[in-house]
């Protein structure tokens, strides 16, 4: 007995360790965010397979959310008002998802254990356009075909420091603007 157990621990450990690749990229992290600033649109050619954490989204607690071939940006909200975003895929057939974080004070790691951390997000399971804009009606999509694309515009406070997640669930990597 004592024997299979261990032949299943190290069967299971492997397929864990597979499905979840180290992510190395500048970027791909929430401790290597890339910085934004401004209004500047910002090109992700292509995007590494890695990732695939599991995060912990309240709103969508039913589903499962994860940074699947990630990258995260970061930045300080220089006014208080809302935040709006368009995220355009290289290939229109792409399913990208985001996640935006208020880390005011916090190890940007945090996500991992503390949903209260989420401010919006949106897991549609649709592909093309997504974001968050006027065109939106809840700041939460949760996962699922069907969904909408877009979140409506989270409220955002300065001084405050933000994480945005980008994540493509698509195993491809087509990047993004």
């Amino acid at each position: 007995m004592k024997n299979v157990f261990l032949l299943l621990s190290v069967i299971l450990s492997s397929w864990i360790m597979q499905a979840q690749t180290a992510c190395t990229n500048q970027g791909q992290t929430p401790s290597t965010a890339f910085p934004v600033c401004g209004i500047s649109v910002f090109t992700q050619n292509t995007v590494p397979t890695c990732g695939d954490n599991r995060l912990p989204s309240p709103a969508c607690a039913t589903d499962r959310t994860s940074d699947k071939n990630p990258f995260w940006y970061k930045f300080t909200c220089f006014q208080s008002g809302t935040l709006g975003f368009l995220i355009t895929p290289k290939d229109l057939t792409s399913d990208y998802d985001w996640e935006l974080y208020d880390i005011t004070g916090k190890d940007p790691n945090g996500i991992y254990t503390d949903g209260s951390l989420v401010v919006s997000s949106n897991w549609s399971g649709e592909k093309g356009l997504t974001g968050a804009s006027a065109a939106g009606s809840q700041r939460f999509v949760c996962a699922g075909p069907g969904q909408a694309l877009f979140s409506s515009r989270p409220s955002i406070v300065a001084g405050h420091n933000y994480l945005l997640l980008i994540s493509h669930f698509s195993n491809t990597q087509f990047g993004y603007d």
